[in-house]
This record gives C-alpha cells, structure tokens and sequence, in this order.
C-alpha cells in the first residue's frame, strides 16, 4: 500500500458545486478501488492525500493530472505503508480558511524541495486532528 500526497492548481473560477462533484465522484470511486484520503482546499489550491493498493493510488493520480479542473500537479510526498491514516474515509474534505490556505501555500511552495519527515508528518497528523473534529461534530 502506498500513501501520495499532492498539490495541485485549481481551475480559475472553480465553484463549490464543482467541488461538491469531485468529492461525489471521488468517494464512490474510491471505495469501489480501496482507496482512502482527504483532499485540502482553498482559494484555487488543493492538497490531496491519496492511499490505497499502491496500483489503483497511481492511476487515481494519473486521472486527477488528466482532469482539466486542475493543473500544475505536483507530488510532495509517497511512501509505502502499511497503515492508513485515512480508513474511515473515502474521501475527507476540508476547506481551508485563509490562514490555513497560506500555511499550505507556503508547504505547496517547497514541493520542488526534498518533504522532511517531519513535515510530512506533521501535515497529516494536522489532517487527522481535524477530520476527528469533524466526525465529532457531525
């Protein structure tokens, strides 16, 4: 199993019914594939964290490259793992406020740099904590 985490330029003017689609389309696809994740947004900027079969993971990221809403992919970080972060869901969501959307403006700014552990760590335990904030308050 693999886990991927990419940036990616959203499609100007993209609206939230647009992404309201992609999150449809990704959570009925993924469950069908076995993968799990949780997509970052804000402004025109996505952050994705993609794990599963490292196979369907690869050709999950191959169709978002190929999808005109978005462009300048990049991946910050893969590794193999044998853990999910992300087993409870197929595919998080989480809409980021202006603060938030600099802090990962500044990481996504890094991609061509070589990710820290640390930073990469610390991105997805910042996920995690606030995926549980929402089930808590679902």
């Amino acid at each position: 199993m693999i886990r991927l985490l990419y940036s990616s330029q959203a499609r100007p003017g993209i609206t939230e019914q647009d992404i309201a689609e992609i999150l449809e389309q990704s959570r009925k696809n993924n469950l069908d594939s076995g993968i799990t994740g949780v997509l970052l947004y804000g402004g025109e900027l996505f952050m994705q964290v993609l794990e599963g079969p490292e196979l369907a993971v690869l050709k999950k990221y191959i169709a978002i490259c190929d999808d005109s809403r978005n462009s300048l992919n990049k991946i910050i970080h893969i590794t193999y793992t044998e853990k999910r972060i992300f087993d409870d869901w197929s595919m998080g969501a989480i809409q980021c406020d202006p603060i938030e959307y600099q802090k990962i403006f500044d990481l996504n700014a890094r991609a061509t740099e070589t990710t820290e552990p640390d930073i990469f760590r610390n991105t997805m335990r910042d996920f995690l904590r606030r995926l549980n904030a929402a089930k808590k308050s679902v």
